[in-house]
C-alpha cells in the first residue's frame, strides 16, 4: 500500500526554515510508530530533519545532489525510488516535503494526516487535494492534534 503521512497546521504549513514549526511529542511518537519497519520515501531536507530518529526499515531519499547517507539510499527521481520500494513487501510511506507530497497525491492509496491545532508561520505547505477523490476512514482527536485517515475512492 502507498501511504502519504504528514503533519500540518490548520493553514497547511508543514515546515519553517527546514524544521517543524511546532513541538508536539505525542504526534511525533505516533508518526514514528506508523513508519516503524516500513519503507519511507522522502526528500533530502526531510531526511536531514528526521534521520536520527527514523525507525523505518528502508529510507529512500530523493536528491538532485550526490550526497550519500549511512542509513538511506539516494535516488535522483521519485519514480526510481518508487520502483525500488515496490520490490519490497512493506507499505510505502511518502513523508515529505511538499514536492514529494504533490507527486504522491497521484499514486497514494491512503493518507495519514495529523492536523496540528493552530496556525503556524512557515515556508513549506501541504498541497491542496481534491477531497471528492478521498473519503475519511477514521478521525481521532488528541489534545494537540487530530489524526485523520483518508482512503482514495474507487473510481
Amino acid at each position: 500500500m502507498k501511504i502519504i503521512i504528514a503533519a500540518m497546521g490548520a493553514n497547511r504549513v508543514i515546515g519553517a526554515g527546514n524544521r517543524l514549526p511546532w513541538r508536539v511529542p505525542e504526534e511525533y511518537s505516533h508518526f514514528l510508530s506508523l513508519i516503524t519497519a516500513q519503507t519511507v520515501i522522502m526528500g533530502r531536507k526531510t531526511y536531514e530533519i528526521f534521520s536520527k530518529d527514523l525507525p523505518s526499515k528502508r529510507n529512500l531519499v530523493i536528491s538532485r545532489g550526490h550526497k550519500q547517507y549511512a542509513r538511506a539510499t539516494v535516488f535522483s527521481s521519485i519514480d526510481e525510488a518508487l520502483k525500488e520500494a515496490e520490490r519490497h513487501p512493506e507499505d510505502i510511506f511518502f513523508a515529505g516535503g511538499a514536492t514529494i507530497y504533490e507527486w504522491a497525491l497521484e499514486v497514494a492509496d491512503k493518507m495519514y494526516l495529523s492536523l496540528i491545532k493552530g496556525e503556524y508561520h512557515g515556508d513549506a505547505f501541504f498541497p491542496p487535494f481534491d477531497k471528492t477523490k478521498w473519503e475519511i476512514q477514521s478521525r481521532v482527536d488528541h489534545p494537540a492534534f487530530q489524526f485523520i485517515v483518508y482512503s482514495r475512492k474507487k473510481s
